[in-house]
C-alpha cells in the first residue's frame, strides 16, 4: 500500500496541504495514523480528496460533500439540501450595524425622520430594542454619503436610490423569470431536480445567468450612464444658451 506525508498527498491529489487539514478537522477525511511524529496517508486518503475535488468542481460545497463521504445511506436530494444550492444569496456583503452617531457622521443626521426613510428605502433595518440600526449592506450608505459630500441633499440621494433599486430589481426578474423558463421548459413545470448531475446542470445555469446579467448589466449601465450624460448636458446648454466644457 502507498504511503504518503501531507506534502507528499497534497501534491499527488493536486490540493494543499491546509486543505487537508481543514477536511480532517470537517470529518471528510481520516485521522492519518502516526510513524513517531510523522502523519502517514494512504490510498485511501488520496481516493477521498479525488473525490472532494471532482464534486467541489460540480458546483457542491463541503456541507453536501460530508454528507456523501459520511453518510453513505443518504438520499441525493436530502444530502444536497436543495432549498440552499437554489436559494443562496449571491451576494457577498455582510450587513453591518450602525449606530445613530455613524449615521451622522456619514449622511449628516441621523434623527428618526432620517432612520424613517432609509428604512423605508430598503438601506438599513430597525434593531429592536436600539437605537442601532442594521446597514443591508454598509457600501450603500457609503455611497450615498459620497454624494452627500458634494453637496446633494440626503432626501434626493436616499429618494434617487430608492427609484434606481426599484427599477434595477424589475430588471432582474426579467432575466432570472428567462432562467425559470428554461427549467420549464426543459423538465417540465413543478420539476425539482433530484440526482447529482441535475443540480450541477441547475447550479451551472444560474451560475452562468448571474455572470451573464453582471456584464451584460456594467455594460449597459455604462452606456446609459454616457447617453443620459449627454442628453442632460445638451438639455441644459438649451437653457443656458452656453456650451458646457467638456472634459
Amino acid at each position: 500500500m502507498t504511503e504518503y506525508r501531507i506534502d507528499d498527498l497534497a501534491r499527488e491529489s493536486g490540493t494543499t496541504t491546509r486543505n487537508i487539514r481543514g477536511y480532517q478537522e470537517r470529518g471528510l477525511l481520516p485521522a492519518p495514523f502516526r510513524r513517531g511524529r510523522v502523519a502517514i496517508y494512504t490510498e485511501r486518503h488520496l481516493a477521498n480528496l479525488r473525490a472532494i475535488n471532482d464534486l467541489l468542481g460540480k458546483g457542491f460545497n463541503l456541507k453536501h460533500i460530508a454528507t456523501f463521504l459520511t453518510d453513505p445511506r443518504a438520499r441525493v436530494g436530502e444530502a444536497l439540501e436543495l432549498t440552499d444550492v437554489l436559494g443562496e444569496h449571491w451576494s457577498r456583503e455582510p450587513s453591518r450595524r450602525m449606530s445613530r452617531r455613524e449615521l451622522a457622521v456619514k449622511l449628516g443626521m441621523a434623527d428618526d425622520a432620517t432612520v424613517d426613510r432609509l428604512v423605508g428605502a430598503g438601506i438599513v433595518s430597525r434593531i429592536e430594542g436600539s437605537e442601532d440600526v442594521q446597514a443591508i449592506d454598509a457600501r450603500i450608505v457609503d455611497n450615498l454619503a459620497t454624494l452627500i459630500d458634494r453637496g446633494m441633499p440626503f432626501e434626493s440621494v436616499v429618494d434617487a436610490h430608492a427609484e434606481f433599486t426599484d427599477k434595477l430589481s424589475d430588471a432582474v426578474r426579467v432575466l432570472m423569470r428567462a432562467a425559470h423558463d428554461e427549467f420549464i421548459r426543459r423538465e417540465g413545470i413543478g420539476w425539482v431536480p433530484q440526482t447529482s448531475d441535475e443540480v450541477a446542470w441547475v447550479t451551472d445555469l444560474l451560475a452562468a445567468m448571474r455572470r451573464v446579467a453582471t456584464d451584460n448589466a456594467y455594460s449597459a449601465l455604462d452606456r446609459a450612464l454616457d447617453s443620459t450624460l449627454d442628453e442632460q448636458l445638451r438639455e441644459h446648454e438649451q437653457a443656458s444658451g452656453r456650451p458646457i466644457i467638456r472634459q
